[in-house]
């Protein structure tokens, strides 16, 4: 990001400087980063506040970047194009990883974190299922005339359905649901019949069939999930995932409703937390010294109101600006986004900051005419 900058000045042009100053995106990110300071600073954790700042550093970067300076749009392609490969090559690395352990010690590594190396199995399941979105929806307008990509890019997104499964992430399952149910309404969304919405549901309905009987261990954490959600009385010792995060959820609504304006303060929002799951006999959520495990939580705790209203209006509203505009990969990212924040806090880290500042700054700045231009 520090070579970014250098470079950025390269390519300035005072006129998009001054009108990416004045835009409402910009200035509603750029607060998002200030708002954390403020926060920071009034917090009692120091070092959890410069963490804090420290993580939302792409709240500053990609806003300048993406808004004040221009970014030709084959440089964007190439961007785009490298996140798919680089997505995939992660995955082979991760495949071939685990076959080797396996010859090499018998242990299974192709499941859930043991399978994804480079992080944790559901930031690696909402890159992958992002991947799949990009691939359907612009590669093929993108490579019309290349036909070693038309052949492989359907193996692509065979190579990262697999993938999300191996990941085994609950919320990566089912964010890959939606968005396969969303791709083709958006795809033959002006040629839609009543028969092809029959096809594609039975498509859809067959390949989770075909998953199922091939990789049944990340249905069956599914059905654990729902399970636990559905069940009445819930052990507050627990740290089973699902039952853990609706116990955390329960606290996260008091603590909201007791520092509803201005938040406990960005360093300090896990102290708060760890003191009640402490106070409130949490001892599963204690002993791993879980956050909110959801963003909009965690943000509404530390900032207040004002941080919930600008992240909402980062992802919600940005997902209904993607409808008005048609930007069709805007609305299918943000859809990705919100499904994964309501689970995990994922500004909390560079995983989850780093994929979301870059990639909504960069989509909310696109004109749209790039999805239909070949490369």
């Amino acid at each position: 990001m520090i070579f970014w900058f250098v470079t950025s000045w390269f390519n300035f042009d005072k006129t998009h400087f001054n009108k990416g100053l004045k835009n409402k995106w910009f200035l509603l990110l750029f607060s998002f980063f200030i708002i954390h300071i403020v926060s920071a600073i009034l917090s009692d954790n120091q070092k959890g506040a410069l963490n804090a700042i420290e993580l939302k550093l792409g709240f500053l970067g990609f806003p300048y970047f993406y808004f004040l300076f221009k970014i030709e749009r084959s440089t964007v392609k190439r961007v785009i194009s490298a996140f798919i490969s680089g997505c995939l090559i992660a995955l082979l690395a991760c495949l071939g990883r685990a076959f080797w352990l396996y010859l090499l010690t018998g242990e299974n590594h192709f499941y859930y974190t043991k399978f994804s190396y480079f992080m944790h199995a559901g930031y690696f399941s909402m890159y992958m299922c992002f991947a799949i979105v990009i691939t359907f929806i612009v590669y093929p307008v993108w490579y019309k005339k290349d036909r070693w990509i038309s052949a492989v890019k359907y193996a692509f997104v065979v190579m990262f359905v697999i993938g999300v499964f191996l990941c085994a992430s609950k919320i990566g399952i089912i964010t890959f649901g939606i968005t396969a149910l969303l791709i083709p309404l958006i795809l033959f969304k002006d040629t839609l019949t009543i028969k092809g919405v029959v096809l594609s549901l039975t498509l859809l309905v067959g390949l989770a069939f075909l998953l199922y009987v091939v990789l049944p261990t990340p249905f069956a954490r599914i059905t654990n999930a729902l399970s636990s959600a559905s069940t009445t009385n819930i052990d507050r010792t627990s740290s089973e995932s699902t039952t853990v995060r609706i116990l955390i959820w329960g606290e996260c609504v008091d603590l909201i409703k007791s520092n509803l304006m201005t938040g406990v303060g960005a360093g300090d929002v896990n102290d708060v937390l760890q003191e009640r799951y402490k106070e409130k006999g949490l001892s599963g959520a204690l002993e791993h010294n879980l956050n909110a495990h959801n963003q909009y939580f965690q943000t509404f705790i530390g900032l207040g109101l004002i941080g919930f209203i600008i992240l909402v209006t980062s992802t919600l509203g940005a997902m209904i600006y993607g409808f008005v505009k048609r930007n069709w990969i805007l609305v299918l990212f943000t859809v990705i986004i919100i499904l994964n924040f309501l689970v995990e806090s994922m500004l909390q880290t560079q995983a989850g900051n780093l994929f979301f500042g870059f990639f909504l700054c960069l989509l909310l700045t696109v004109d749209t005419s790039l999805y239909s231009e070949e490369i």
